[in-house]
């Protein structure tokens, strides 16, 4: 009688826990769907209780490590619900950066409602809403142990980074047209970029989920398709190779593992690289001062086997051979003029750079796996 009483306490204590995840992810929805409509509806009031409301998702986020915690001291847990509570640990985290997320959401709303809108908000609410609808079939499939459905999860991720990406280019094409359009622009990039960033959480707790349920790990390999081992020597290619090519050897340098050679060139190298480089990689901690620009005959290109364009293609050198070549599409931040606009736009190109080199780095290290 005693071991049945303690056997169904312990099962109270285990539902317990399902109850916390899912209050707070229902908490967590609710957040993401009000800091984006505090953008589109231009209401920075539900914005700043959004913001406040973050102080309840942490004290969450404790109280359902300590439970877990808790659980863990029972005696003799079986292995199926160690890995629960283990993947309740993980789950949690996941879930409290989602929260943060939403709060820089509801940062960038209160600094755009102050001012005319650049553009009607169309991806965005897309993108929030396919991400309310992942973390919440996440969970579902968490407590149901439905591991299609945490499958199915990781195969809508996709999904938000289209959007991100048709965002990123139409504000290109306003910040291009109108210098004065970048401050706002980068707002806006800013708050889809803070969405794609939560459908990759999304991600991690449906992958979490799918190992809670049949003990493997699909972690970098669950819907992967792009495989390919780490490059030797990389080049950024841009036509006087002064400023989005010099930002990105600097990143690169930077965050790059070692035994990466990293190099940037042009067809027509500018005398110097442009000294708002130098500035604004300085802000974020980053040393450019020793590099100049280059010809592309300056570059050893028999130790080159990764190749960046970052202006039009038609307008960068051609290198011969096979090499993997990639285009990213960024704007030139010395078209946007002189002033905090232009830095601004210096700072939009040298952000965006940093995410794509640490996506290309976290691609490179899921193919070794």
């Amino acid at each position: 009688m005693e071991r049945e009483n303690t056997d169904r306490e312990y099962e109270k204590e285990l539902q317990g826990l399902r109850e916390q995840i899912l209050l707070m992810g229902g908490r967590i929805e609710e957040m993401l769907n009000n800091s984006v409509r505090a953008l589109v509806e231009k209401d920075s009031a539900l914005a700043h209780r959004m913001i406040e409301y973050d102080s309840e998702i942490d004290a969450m986020e404790l109280a359902i490590d300590a439970h877990c915690l808790q659980v863990l001291s029972q005696k003799c847990p079986t292995v199926p619900d160690v890995r629960f509570v283990t993947v309740a640990l993980k789950i949690v985290t996941d879930l409290e950066r989602i929260g943060d997320l939403g709060v820089n959401i509801c940062e960038r709303a209160i600094e755009l409602n102050s001012q005319p809108l650049l553009k009607p908000y169309i991806d965005v609410p897309k993108m929030a809403e396919i991400d309310q609808d992942m973390i919440r079939d996440a969970l579902d499939a968490f407590v149901s142990g439905n591991a299609e459905m945490a499958r199915a999860v990781l195969e809508r991720d996709h999904l938000v980074k289209a959007h991100y990406g048709q965002v990123f280019r139409e504000l290109l094409t306003y910040m291009m047209e109108d210098p004065g359009a970048v401050s706002r622009g980068v707002k806006i990039q800013s708050v889809a970029k803070y969405l794609e960033r939560i459908g990759d959480h999304a991600t991690n707790l449906a992958e979490l989920v799918f190992f809670m349920i049949c003990g493997k790990d699909i972690r970098h390999s669950g819907v992967l398709t792009e495989r390919r081992t780490r490059p030797h020597g990389v080049l950024f290619l841009c036509a006087q190779n002064s400023a989005r090519s010099q930002m990105a050897e600097a990143w690169a340098r930077s965050l790059f593992p070692t035994g990466v050679r990293i190099w940037s060139a042009g067809s027509r190298p500018a005398a110097e690289m442009d000294p708002r480089v130098e500035q604004v990689m300085k802000e974020v901690g980053v040393d450019c001062l020793k590099q100049k620009p280059k010809a592309i005959c300056e570059v050893p290109l028999g130790d080159v086997d990764t190749i960046i364009t970052l202006c039009e293609e038609h307008d960068c050198p051609v290198v011969p051979g096979e090499v993997r070549k990639q285009y990213w599409e960024l704007p030139d931040p010395r078209q946007v003029g002189d002033g905090e606009q232009a830095l601004e736009a210096f700072r939009f190109v040298r952000d965006e750079l940093r995410s794509r080199i640490e996506r290309l780095m976290e691609r490179w290290s899921s193919s070794q796996h």
